[in-house]
């Protein structure tokens, strides 16, 4: 008799609210506060966020729950991967502060990578064993402090993008965040003979963290399944993990999600594979991997403890990206006390 009241309830209530709001009223935007940042789509009719909730029994849920992962960090070290592989020393002398490192979608035995902080708006393409093969210029872009490089689908189909993370800020001081991102350089027309080749059609996404909080991080990466990014802070314990959900604006400012937190500080880098189906996240000093499983979100399956991969600490790494078969996963140092840097390989175990 309850149910059978409350649906009562619920349904004149959704006819009272059409007969003051039709359909055909302009669209509202729930999540676009006074704030006037970007969040969310428009909905059909200015209804209670609650009461379409209830409507809408298809609404995934879980993806708005924030979610906190408490489970403890003292894990065993996996066996899934062997010991690294030192693959070779970087031969260009321009990258000395790599930062981040995602595997090219065009050929598997190309890196891109970048500098931190101070440098020209470029990005460098290099052979798995640190070989030099080109600089690309991005044009319209500001090397503020660059952390970390993703690749992933984007806004038109079948094109594959990367994405340039200006999103570290040591000091607390940037409200505003930026990520560049921009369809793959053709890696056929590099030149290692000539300064860079530049880069045209780059667009700029713009957030800030909710609450008017400033953040550091050091971890960007793209979900091949959704479109959505995901930032992973660096210093906090625990770290946070924001979202900004597909489509991302690059006229507004979004306002980045708060998607949830995991058990660890010192997030330095991270990286989907570029099937989906794990999530790599490293620190100074560790390195995780999250199995995920077919339509699972994130959030699901970071709630699920990781492995921890084995990893042999650098001077300052902190880039780590999957093989684009995922049979392993690369590694890169930033310079430090006059140690090279050198790629080093994770081969997976069959």
């Amino acid at each position: 008799m309850l149910k059978k009241i409350m649906y009562f309830f619920v349904v004149v209530m959704f006819i009272g609210m059409i007969l003051v709001n039709p359909p055909c009223a302009a669209h509202v935007e729930p999540n676009k506060g006074q704030t006037g940042f970007e969040k969310g789509k428009d909905v059909p009719y200015s209804l209670e966020p609650a009461l379409l909730l209830f409507l809408l029994d298809d609404v995934p849920e879980e993806e708005n729950d924030f979610f906190v992962a408490d489970y403890s960090m003292d894990l065993p070290v996996s066996d899934k991967f062997s010991d690294r592989v030192d693959m070779g020393l970087l031969d260009n002398p321009d990258i000395h502060e790599a930062s981040g490192i995602v595997t090219s979608r065009q050929e598997p035995d190309l890196l891109w990578t970048h500098n931190d902080s101070g440098d020209n708006s470029r990005i460098f393409l290099v052979r798995n064993d640190g070989t030099r093969q080109g600089t690309f210029l991005l044009k319209g872009a500001f090397n503020r402090d660059w952390e970390d490089i993703a690749a992933g689908p984007g806004p038109v189909e079948k094109v594959n993008y990367l994405f340039v993370g200006d999103i570290g800020d040591n000091r607390a001081v940037y409200t505003y965040k930026y990520i560049y991102r921009f369809p793959e350089p053709d890696v056929g027309t590099v030149d290692a003979s000539v300064n860079w080749v530049e880069v045209d059609n780059v667009e700029k996404i713009t957030f800030v963290y909710p609450d008017g909080i400033l953040m550091d991080a050091e971890t960007l990466m793209v979900d091949p399944r959704t479109k959505d990014i995901y930032i992973v802070t660096r210093r906090e314990k625990p770290v946070t993990v924001y979202r900004l959900p597909y489509p991302q604006s690059t006229t507004e400012i979004i306002l980045a999600e708060k998607y949830g937190t995991l058990p660890f500080t010192y997030a330095v880098g991270g990286d989907v594979s570029a099937d989906g189906k794990e999530i790599l996240i490293k620190t100074y000093n560790e390195v995780y991997l999250w199995s995920r499983n077919q339509g699972e979100s994130m959030r699901n399956a970071f709630m699920r403890p990781p492995f921890r991969c084995k990893y042999t600490p650098e001077p300052q790494g902190e880039a780590i990206a999957f093989a684009l078969d995922s049979s392993g996963y690369y590694t890169l140092s930033e310079i430090l006390a006059g140690t090279l840097p050198r790629i080093y390989y994770y081969k997976r175990k069959k």
